[in-house]
């Protein structure tokens, strides 16, 4: 939930199935944009750290600097982030981002969705997210390996693509004492595409995570938990800094990567890729790996 200096209405259309869903949340945020923070004008500029994340007495603070290392923003909260309050730099933040609907939708929104789901045994990745004969996967790779050329392959074909750029996971029951081995995920689309402009407020139960390479043939090569973990942590938004806040997201991943079968994707960038992915889909998991 939004209140204070901000007007929904202003959101650009890909926001608007996700601020006016149906659905029921199962997450809720109550974020409070309180206007202008003169205190930010007097911290002293810290060039080459665009974030700064503080810690202290159960409260998290996050600020967002310039390149120049000028505070553009704050995010203010429990470490929980069961409730926020957003304030900005009266001088910087407008020239910057022209409105406070702009900056939620270049980064403000995203960071303050990560260190909700860091309670939460979530995590925001980079790649893409489709469900596909009603089962959720993950395409995930750095910039340049076809993350968007596969999402409009798996569109072609017949596939739901959630999102060509920020998929969202959550491990699903939930569970208040933390990550499970065993937990089942979800992936949900999420309002911050990428080229292929793919956005859709849904999910589906995660049943694969495809690790996307270039390649001469299409090929599917598995890969080990303990494997995986360092192609995940390259596409995983992390806050870094502080232990309190990078010890829960480590153990979603351990998590994720013990309940969900992992592969290599090789692929062309032609159709016969998603007839791989649905027959990877077809056959049977392999069950909870250690």
């Amino acid at each position: 939930m939004l209140s204070g200096a901000i007007d929904a209405a202003a959101f650009a259309p890909v926001f608007q199935t996700f601020l006016h869903g149906t659905a029921p949340a199962d997450l809720d945020c109550t974020a409070s944009f309180s206007g202008p923070d003169s205190a930010l004008l007097s911290q002293p500029p810290a060039t080459g750290k665009p974030w700064s994340f503080t810690v202290r007495e159960g409260r998290c603070e996050v600020v967002r600097r310039s390149q120049e290392g000028e505070a553009l923003w704050r995010i203010t909260g429990p470490l929980g982030f069961e409730s926020a309050t957003v304030t900005w730099n009266p001088l910087r933040f407008a020239e910057f981002y022209t409105s406070s609907e702009c900056a939620w939708s270049t980064g403000l929104g995203l960071s303050l969705l990560v260190l909700r789901l860091r309670a939460n045994v979530g995590l925001v990745l980079h790649g893409t997210a489709a469900e596909v004969d009603g089962q959720g996967i993950l395409c995930v790779g750095i910039s340049g390996r076809g993350k968007s050329t596969l999402a409009r392959l798996l569109d072609a074909a017949g596939a739901t693509v959630l999102t060509d750029e920020r998929p969202v996971l959550r491990q699903w029951p939930a569970h208040a004492a933390g990550a499970t081995p065993s937990a089942s995920f979800r992936v949900y689309g999420s309002p911050w595409p990428s080229s292929a402009g793919f956005a859709r407020n849904s999910w589906a139960p995660l049943r694969r995570i495809y690790f996307l390479e270039h390649g001469e043939a299409d090929r599917l090569t598995p890969l080990t938990p303990q494997a995986a973990v360092s192609r995940l942590i390259h596409v995983a938004t992390i806050p870094w800094q502080d232990p309190v806040l990078l010890d829960p997201c480590l153990a979603t991943v351990d998590a994720l990567l013990r309940a969900i079968p992992c592969a290599v994707l090789s692929f062309r960038p032609e159709p016969a890729v998603v007839d791989a992915i649905r027959a990877d889909l077809r056959r049977p998991a392999a069950g909870t790996r250690s």
